[in-house]
């Protein structure tokens, strides 16, 4: 139960990280999804099956804040989770190297997926330049971001989930 409620309560900072600071710090105009990258070093460090549903969740959440299509980023997240928690065993390590490579091959997917979505919805949009102008840059600040989350939830693991 405690497990639970710890990566609830990581959701939610991530959800604050992603309206806080995507404001007022963008590089290149990308704009990091903080909510994707803690979820799946969640997914990586533990493998419950709450996560990829609590991806539905954080996707509708990101959905509301782009104002964008509902149920876009809810879609690619429960799908991108499900698969890393497929994949979990290939990234069992839990390293800095491993953990950011993760990161980034699962960003990317997630990307292909909305990319994908987005295409069967709007037929004007150039999929292939999408991917290589947005999708991967990004993908790669959040193969770079990874490693501080990763001892961001290290450290709150440490607090909230020690033995009482």
């Amino acid at each position: 139960m405690r497990l639970h409620v710890f990566v609830l309560g990581l959701m939610l900072i991530g959800v604050w990280l992603n309206i806080v600071l995507n404001s007022y710090v963008q590089l290149g105009s990308l704009k990091i999804n903080w909510i994707l990258i803690i979820l799946l070093v969640l997914t990586f460090r533990h493998s419950t099956h709450l996560i990829p549903f609590l991806g539905i969740l954080a996707g509708l959440i990101c959905d509301a804040l782009s104002h964008g299509i509902m149920g876009l980023y809810a879609i690619s997240f429960f799908v991108t989770l499900l698969l890393a928690r497929l994949l979990n065993k290939l990234f069992y390590a839990n390293t800095f190297i491993t953990v950011s490579l993760a990161v980034l091959s699962m960003s990317v997917f997630e990307g292909w997926i909305s990319i994908s979505i987005l295409g069967m919805l709007e037929t004007e949009i150039n999929q292939s330049s999408l991917m290589l102008s947005t999708i991967l840059p990004l993908s790669v600040l959040h193969g770079l971001g990874a490693p501080v989350i990763l001892l961001g939830v290290i450290w709150c693991e440490k607090l909230f989930l020690r033995n009482v």
